[in-house]
């Protein structure tokens, strides 16, 4: 016991670590492992317990042939399908990526973090389905910190269970890494949740590999002819605008993986599906005092391509982030001041127009050779190498058998902060893995730590290989030369699969520093994964009949019998309880509050509804998704519960289900009559859908906002601007001031609106003249051609209001001939 206690003791000290940083929709157009035989010599080095023969199973544990053959490789016409759905609740459910979050919301979701209070937006999973000859190849993003094997394994047997759709070893997860998503699916053992992903709860691994395994056969089921394409582009974000190195240890030898790879699907007709958006960034914008659901930095990069695409085309798109080399690189978006909600948006900003130009640069192709390996294996001392490396050993060179964690040097052989030191041919001080594990009363080998998952797929000469983990930018490289060694290219997925913390290269990881301390098998571990992809890939190169799913041991690691849990009733029937201002600026917030459901019914959700003259109707999301509605399901509000009582832990019978928005109103919103309406489920004995409709409000320009007209050369510069609003927080989480509502100017500068205005001209309070149509011009401005109106500008007012606007709001200012 007092061995338990002094391990328990230790992760609490580690608590603080984390990372250093601070329903489906289909196509966006369309509506045991095998012990180390290696004898310790140390009493702090563990020696194995048993001895496991490897076998080869099927998914679901049958005995496979390990010589079985298949049928060549299927070559021809794709196929593709794409679906996005949601993931964020329940909320109150604690949030993964960061350790030690101090428990102020306890509810009955949460357990050693703590419960988030809300969302910024739900996280969203998007899958591409790829189809040839039958065969199939999956990608699938998720919002979640990271991959584990819980929900790759859980997606494929529910898309079994409740689908009928079989994609065992065809499946590719792709995780953004956002530290501020549901937590409680990696089955570790409880007291390591301290680090960063709470306790195990098979429940939420329920929820949430159904939501997944939906998604998916949403995407199967929009399944139709497409051309697929890839493209990629070095030095892409030079400025670091997007993202930037983190890692310091290892420099000057490693910087920041500065590639972005797409891959993308459209129909043959050219619309546009899909794209995977492939580089490494840390979803880390937001710190850990953090207490709302949000996808962070990758949120706000998809949200921004896909409104930019829109607005460039005119044809919605799904992006997808997925993760490369984003163990050491963290997100920018910081350059002009902003805070961390927009910030996340102004990573998007910076990033959307390059990533529109790559994807107009591929090169888009009707057919494909499609091959997908998978595979479960044993990690050992041995099997990765350490018999002939001795650099994974204690100070009396005892090798860590089972693994090891927070591996540091002697300080007075390695200094971290200086590159010129290295741990290379001296002790690592590490924490047994074997011996932590045991005294938390696990049995050795643990399927966390002692097996993985991988995947291998090919696309003609194309090759995507999967990280169990967080790679540095030195992995990257070197899977990247193991691509060309072999004349072909690909690209990465990180964090995609199974987790086990950082994977660095073995020089790097001998740097010491964060990355080596948070990684479980030394320096070794990512080379010896990305050599074993490789030589898959040779095979698949070659186009074997390897199976396309096998395990050199059935997993160890396995989800245990669970009961949902009750419901709360609502104390009281579904009502707003709090109205909106009748009217309100751009850019100004309002609130509106209402009694609602639990919230493990579901993420109410909240629409922006217009006034068109024939009634209200949802107002369009800025995606461009076919039926989408601007809404709190992107970065456009704050969601926060508030129930009274307060959460305490536990489920009572009944509970006031109290719930906000915050909307921040756009700079460009059209004018107008809006409301928000509502819907969500309650529950009081039995489960019903409700739907709510706030009074009206009238949307037009703030009292602060300014217009100037000056006329030059015959030229008339109209600008629109208003003060930038206040940043506000109440406890941890904004309140107001939080969108982006300029991202051409620093966060302390007024805000432009530059969208297309209609001009007007007024002399002693009549009109003159005719009205105009001024666009909005990048990087000039709205600029009209006065001379040609033949109007004497003495004494003329300019009159202006956005021209978008349902119902006009102006502004008017007298015309200033400097």
């Amino acid at each position: 016991m007092k061995q338990q206690l002094s391990w328990v003791g230790a992760l609490a000290a580690l608590a603080l670590v984390g990372c250093p940083d601070p329903t489906a929709e289909t196509s966006a157009s369309d509506a045991s492992t095998t012990s180390d035989p290696t004898t310790g010599t140390a009493s702090t080095t563990e020696a194995p317990t048993t001895e496991v023969a490897p076998t080869t199973t099927t998914s679901g544990g049958t005995t496979a042939n390990t010589t079985e053959e298949i049928d060549p490789l299927p070559q021809g016409p794709i196929q593709a399908g794409v679906a996005v759905g949601y993931l964020t609740g329940p909320v109150g459910a604690s949030m993964a990526g960061y350790g030690g979050r101090t428990i102020t919301n306890s509810t009955p979701w949460n357990h050693l973090l703590n419960g988030a209070g809300g969302f910024y937006g739900m996280g969203t999973i998007k899958a591409i389905v790829i189809e040839v000859g039958g065969e199939r190849l999956v990608v699938m993003k998720m919002p979640t910190m990271s991959s584990e094997h819980s929900l790759t394994e859980g997606t494929i047997e529910k898309l079994k269970s409740e689908h009928g759709i079989d994609i065992t070893g065809r499946l590719i997860t792709a995780a953004t890494h956002s530290h501020h998503n549901l937590a409680r699916y990696w089955r570790l053992p409880a007291p390591l949740g301290f680090v960063g992903c709470d306790s195990p709860d098979e429940e939420l691994i329920d929820r949430m590999t159904t939501a997944m395994a939906n998604v998916v056969a949403a995407a199967v089921a929009d399944l139709g002819p497409a051309q697929w394409g890839v493209a990629w582009q070095d030095d892409w974000d030079a400025g670091d605008e997007v993202y930037r190195d983190r890692r310091g240890e290892n420099d000057p030898t490693y910087g920041k993986d500065p590639r972005l790879t797409l891959l993308a699907v459209r129909r043959p007709d050219g619309t546009p599906m899909a794209t995977v958006i492939n580089f490494g960034m840390h979803g880390t914008v937001f710190d850990s005092p953090n207490e709302l659901f949000t996808e962070d930095a990758a949120g706000g990069l998809e949200m921004k391509f896909e409104e930019a695409f829109f607005a460039a085309k005119g044809q919605p798109i799904f992006g997808m982030f997925a993760q490369s080399g984003g163990g050491d690189a963290s997100p920018a978006g910081d350059g002009q001041g902003h805070p961390e909600p927009a910030r996340i948006e102004r990573i998007g900003h910076s990033a959307a127009p390059k990533i529109i130009d790559l994807y107009d640069a591929i090169e888009w192709r009707d057919e494909a050779t499609l091959g997908v390996r998978s595979r479960r294996i044993d990690l050992t001392y041995s099997g990765i190498g350490y018999d002939d490396y001795p650099e994974f050993q204690n100070s009396q060179g005892g090798p860590y058998l089972w693994g090891g964690w927070q591996c540091k040097g002697d300080p007075a052989d390695v200094d971290d902060n200086n590159p010129a030191t290295s741990m290379e041919g001296k002790p690592k001080n590490c924490m047994p893995m074997g011996t932590l594990l045991e005294s938390l009363g696990e049995s050795l080998p643990n399927g966390e730590v002692h097996q993985t998952y991988l995947t291998v797929a090919r696309l003609d000469d194309f090759y995507m290989l999967t990280l169990p983990g967080e790679p540095t930018a030195s992995v990257i490289q070197y899977a990247r030369a193991g691509y060309e060694e072999r004349a072909v290219d690909g690209m990465v997925f990180g964090y995609s699969q199974d987790h086990l913390l950082y994977l660095t290269q073995p020089d790097d990881w001998l740097q010491g520093g964060y990355e080596s301390e948070m990684s479980l098998w030394g320096p070794l571990l990512a080379k010896y994964l990305v050599d074993g992809q490789m030589k898959v890939i040779e095979s698949l190169i070659a186009g074997d009949g390897s199976p396309v799913w096998s395990e050199e041991s059935p997993a160890l690691s396995v989800g245990k019998p669970w009961e949902p849990r009750a419901l709360e009733k609502s104390a009281d029937a579904p009502s707003v309880t709090g109205e909106p201002p009748p009217t309100i600026g751009r850019g100004e917030t309002l609130r509106v509050a209402w009694d609602g459901g639990e919230p493990s019914l579901g993420e109410p959700r909240v629409v922006v509804q217009v006034d068109d003259g024939g009634g209200f109707v949802d107002v369009p999301s800025p995606s461009g998704w076919a039926g989408a509605a601007l809404d709190n399901s992107r970065y456009h509000m704050l969601t926060h519960y508030a129930p009274v009582p307060e959460p305490n832990g536990k489920l009572l019978a009944e509970r006031q289900q109290t719930w906000y928005v915050d909307w921040q109103v756009p700079a460009d919103m059209p004018a107008g009559t809006y409301r928000l309406r509502i819907t969500g489920n309650a529950y009081d004995g039995q489960t019903e859908a409700y739907a709510l409709e706030t009074a009206a409000f009238e949307v037009g320009f703030a009292a602060e906002h300014e217009l100037t007209a000056v006329l030059e050369g015959g030229d008339l510069t109209i600008d629109v601007v208003r003060p930038p609003p206040a940043y506000d927080l109440m406890e941890t989480w904004p309140i107001a001031g939080f969108r982006l509502l300029d991202p051409e100017v620093a966060a302390a500068d007024p805000v432009h609106v530059r969208v297309p205005l209609t001009l007007s001209f007024v002399e002693n309070g009549q009109p003159v003249g005719d009205t105009y149509e001024v666009p909005y011009v990048p990087g000039a401005g709205h600029v009209f051609d006065f001379a040609a109106t033949g109007l004497d500008a003495t004494g003329l007012s300019a009159r202006v209001h956005l021209q978008a606007d349902v119902v006009p709001a102006f502004l008017e200012v007298e015309i200033v001939a400097p």
